[in-house]
C-alpha cells in the first residue's frame, strides 16, 4: 500500500478502511488537529486584518489633524500684517480673534507626537539609545539641510555675517519656526521620564502645573522686566508645552479623559473667549499686540488642551482625502513654508498692494498661495526623487 500524497506517513482515506481500529483513531486525530489549526489560523488572520484596518483609519484621522495643525501654523505666520493697523480697526480686531483661534497648532503637533510614541517600549538603556538613534536624525537632518539653505540665502543675498548665521543654525533659529525641532528633540531625550509622568492622571495634572508655572514666569519676564526673551527660549523649552506632549502620551496609552462632547464644546468656547479677553487686556496694558496674541498664555493653553481632548476622543469627526494628503506632507510644509511665504508676500505687495488694506482677504490669499505651492513642490519632488532622498529633506 502506497502512502497518499497529502500525508507522508498516513494512508489516504480510501486506504484507511483497511487499517486497524487504533490506526483509524490516530488518523482521525491528525485530521481533527489539522482542521482546528486551520480554523485558528484563519481567525488570527482575520483579527490581524481588522487591527490593521483600525490602525489605518486612526492614522488617516491623525493625518487630517496634522493638516489642520499645519494650516494653523501657516495662517499664524501669515497674520502679522493685520496687527499693524490701528487697534480700533476691523483688520486689527479680526486678526486678534483669528490669531487666538489658531493657537492650537503647535499643541496639536506635540499631542500627536506623544500619542504615537506612547506605544514605544523603552525598558532599557539599549532601547533608549536605539530610539534616539532612529528618531533624532529623522527630524534633525532635514532641519539641517534647510537651515543651510537659509544660511546661504542670508549670506549671499542679504549680506549677513557667516558667523551670525552659523550661530542661528546651531540654536535652531535659521528660521523662526525651527524652534519646534529643538522642542521635539528635548521630548525625545526626556521620553523615559515623561512616559512615567503620563502613566496616570496625576501626572497629567502635574504637567499642566509645570506648563502654567513656566507660562507665568515668561509672562513676568516679558512684561515686568527689561529682559527680551528670544523665541527659542520662551517657545523652545520643553516645560512650556509639556502638558500637550504628556496629554498625547496619556491618550495614546489607551486611556481616555471621559468628558461629554457638550461640556468639551462649552469649555472650548469659554477658554477661547478668555484667551481673546486676555489678549485685549494685555494690549491695553502693555501695547505689545504681537506678544499678546501668542499661544504662550494660560487661557490659550487651556483652550488648546480641551480642543485636543475633543478631537482625540472623536476620531470620526472629520474625514477628507484632501486634508489627509496635506497631513502626510505636513512636516515638509513646515520646513519650507517660510520660503514660500516670503515670496508670496513680495508677489502680492508688487501686484496687489491694495489687498493688504483688507486683512482677512490678504491673509487668506497668502495661506492659499503657500499651501498650494508647498503641495505642488513636495508632490513634484516625491515623483522625481527616491524615497531616501525625500526622507533626507523631510518630504516623506
Amino acid at each position: 500500500m502506497q502512502p497518499c500524497r497529502t500525508w507522508t506517513k498516513t494512508p489516504c482515506y480510501s486506504c484507511e478502511l483497511h487499517l486497524k481500529p487504533q490506526k483509524q483513531r490516530d488518523f482521525f486525530s491528525v485530521c481533527l488537529k489539522t482542521f482546528l489549526v486551520e480554523i485558528h489560523s484563519q481567525r488570527c488572520n482575520f483579527m490581524q486584518q481588522t487591527r490593521e484596518n483600525e490602525v489605518s483609519e486612526r492614522i488617516e484621522y491623525f493625518d487630517i489633524l496634522r493638516a489642520l495643525a499645519i494650516f494653523g501654523v501657516v495662517a499664524i505666520h501669515s497674520s502679522s500684517t493685520g496687527l499693524q493697523f490701528s487697534d480700533n480697526s476691523f483688520n486689527f480686531n479680526f486678526t486678534v480673534l483669528w490669531r487666538n483661534l489658531l493657537n492650537f497648532s503647535v499643541p496639536m503637533f506635540l499631542a500627536i507626537s506623544g500619542f504615537f510614541l506612547a506605544k514605544k517600549k523603552i525598558k532599557s538603556s539599549r532601547d533608549y539609545f536605539s530610539f534616539l538613534k532612529k528618531q533624532i536624525p529623522r527630524v534633525y537632518i532635514p532641519l539641517l539641510i534647510w537651515s543651510l539653505v537659509w544660511l546661504g540665502l542670508a549670506v549671499l543675498i542679504q549680506n549677513k555675517s557667516v558667523i551670525h548665521e552659523i550661530i542661528k543654525l546651531a540654536i535652531f533659529q535659521s528660521s523662526g519656526p525651527y524652534y519646534f525641532i529643538a522642542l521635539i528633540i528635548q521630548y525625545y531625550l526626556l521620553i523615559p521620564i515623561i512616559k512615567r509622568l503620563a502613566s496616570n492622571r496625576g501626572g497629567v495634572i502635574l504637567s499642566i502645573i509645570v506648563s502654567m508655572a513656566m507660562t507665568s514666569a515668561i509672562f513676568y519676564l516679558r512684561y515686568y522686566t527689561d529682559i527680551s526673551l528670544p523665541l527659542i527660549v520662551y517657545a523652545g523649552n520643553f516645560a512650556t508645552w509639556l502638558m500637550f506632549f504628556v496629554l498625547g502620551l496619556y491618550l495614546g496609552s489607551s486611556e481616555q479623559i471621559k468628558i461629554s462632547n457638550r461640556l468639551l464644546v462649552v469649555l472650548i468656547l469659554a477658554f477661547y473667549s478668555l484667551s481673546c479677553i486676555e489678549s485685549y487686556v494685555l494690549i491695553a496694558m502693555f501695547h505689545q499686540a504681537g506678544d499678546a496674541v501668542t499661544a504662550v498664555k494660560a487661557s490659550s493653553l487651556m483652550y488648546s488642551f480641551v480642543l485636543i481632548i475633543l478631537l482625540f476622543n472623536n476620531q470620526n469627526l472629520v474625514k477628507s482625502k484632501l486634508l489627509k494628503k496635506f497631513g502626510e506632507m505636513s512636516f515638509g510644509i513646515y520646513l519650507i513654508h517660510m520660503f514660500v511665504l516670503m515670496a508670496a508676500t513680495q508677489l502680492l505687495s508688487r501686484f496687489y498692494p491694495s489687498l493688504q488694506e483688507i486683512s482677512p482677504a490678504y491673509q487668506f490669499a497668502l495661506i492659499g498661495i503657500v499651501m498650494l505651492s508647498c503641495f505642488l513642490a513636495i508632490s513634484a519632488f516625491n515623483s522625481t526623487f527616491t524615497t531616501k532622498q525625500n526622507q533626507l529633506v523631510g518630504f516623506k
